[in-house]
């Protein structure tokens, strides 16, 4: 499944035997050309009383470059973090439990992006890179333009010593906390949907979610 989210809601392309499309509240698509597909996003984004939309299709890739195309692109790394005591690093931030993510600079290397983000928004270094996880694909809206972002995710290992963490009071980061795996959880009942997937794939689900 190819999902993007618009802040909790999820519009995806998905094989024609997936599981998620016998969610109740799933709303199913079947696009007849490619200006249809092109165009879903912004119709969707204008019809709020849908909080899943699913496109059954045969070719998952082609069908979600077709659902990107009039989206424009922007890209972000970001980072599930782990220390020596094996806690995890969770940000909080606009109310809600987050990981700390954010865009890359002209020419950085997607790799650098997530570790500096990681760095600055949560004053921590020492940071090791143990392979890449996933990709997650939201939208939002700015200066006129409908963005489409993709954030590139890595495992990471602190290997610095302490607790101590620094949020960055600047990108609006009120705590940067260590929480144990069984603890997880609790904090994922106030997450993003995109952050669940996350988590999900690395062996970490909240009971609660029909996502992990």
């Amino acid at each position: 499944m190819h999902s993007i989210y618009f802040n909790n809601r999820r519009l995806a392309v998905c094989s024609n035997n997936e599981e998620a499309l016998s969610e109740p509240d799933a709303v199913l698509y079947s696009p007849g050309s490619f200006p249809e597909l092109a165009n879903l996003p912004e119709l969707f984004d204008n019809s709020p009383q849908i909080t899943k939309l699913y496109i059954p299709c045969e070719s998952e890739e082609d069908s979600f470059k077709q659902l990107c195309t009039q989206l424009t692109p922007i890209t972000a790394g970001g980072g599930v973090v782990k220390n020596k005591n094996g806690e995890y690093l969770l940000i909080f931030r606009h109310g809600t439990w987050d990981l700390p993510k954010g865009k890359q600079e002209p020419d950085e290397d997607i790799k650098t992006t997530a570790v500096r983000e990681v760095e600055e928004e949560c004053g921590i270094h020492d940071l090791e890179i143990n392979g890449h996880i996933c990709d997650t694909f939201h939208t939002y809206h700015r200066d006129g333009l409908f963005y489409l972002k993709c954030t590139r995710w890595f495992n990471m290992n602190y290997l610095g010593n302490g607790t101590h963490t620094a949020p960055q009071q600047e990108e609006e980061i009120e705590k940067a906390i260590w929480v144990n795996k069984c603890d997880l959880p609790k904090y994922l009942t106030n997450t993003y949907p995109s952050i669940i997937e996350v988590l999900a794939k690395i062996g970490i689900s909240n009971a609660n979610s029909q996502i992990a």
